[in-house]
């Protein structure tokens, strides 16, 4: 199965793409006002955009196994067809192992979901950590952390999503989430800054 073809894959272009382009233009108008020049020794892809941009990008872990990756998808695949064949005597011991089947593939594509965004979110984070800011920007240029969102309950800040100040509700525990007093939204694919950037206006 295709990457664009899975819950996640469908999520992340129908929601997360189009969140990704805005925040990316917002960083190349930042970056054409500094002199930074570009980090030596990387090659990126020259057709990166382009398939991202119409769903054709298909991260690597998807097309490319080494051979230890083939050969541990063949053991699965013989364990899995040796106990069916054991579980054909059994009707309901078949079913049984059908729902469990179902059941771990709705917890695989969950784990996956929440280690994609994590994995996103990080890179991220790293991106804008090694940014160079124009002379004269602060702190408050940098995506606040979940940490720093920890002790904000209460406090107003600024989405780049939603491109709207939004209100932190977040304690010492449990889930952080932001409200503009219609609706309240979890922080997870959310970039919050302490007030819109210079370089998003």
């Amino acid at each position: 199965m295709n990457f664009h073809e899975t819950i996640c894959g469908r999520r992340f272009f129908d929601a997360q793409l189009p969140h990704l382009i805005k925040a990316l233009e917002c960083i190349a108008d930042g970056l054409a006002h500094t002199e930074t020049a570009p980090p030596q020794g990387i090659a990126p892809d020259p057709n990166f955009l382009h398939d991202l941009y119409y769903g054709d990008y298909e991260p690597s872990v998807f097309k490319k196994q080494s051979s230890g990756q083939k050969e541990l998808n063949q053991a699965v695949f013989a364990a899995e067809a040796a106990l069916r064949d054991v579980l054909q005597q059994s009707p309901a011991a078949l079913k049984a192992f059908e729902a469990y089947q179902l059941a771990v593939g709705e917890q695989h594509g969950a784990v996956t979901e929440q280690a994609f965004e994590s994995g996103y979110r990080t890179a991220m984070q790293m991106l804008m950590a090694g940014l160079a800011w124009p002379e004269g920007n602060n702190a408050a240029e940098l995506p606040l952390t979940t940490q720093e969102l920890r002790k904000m309950n209460g406090e107003w800040v600024f989405c780049l999503e939603m491109n709207e100040k939004v209100k932190v509700v977040a304690y010492k525990k449990g889930f952080i989430r932001v409200t503009n007093d219609k609706e309240s939204h979890h922080i997870n694919g959310l970039t919050l800054y302490r007030r819109r950037p210079n370089w998003c206006e």
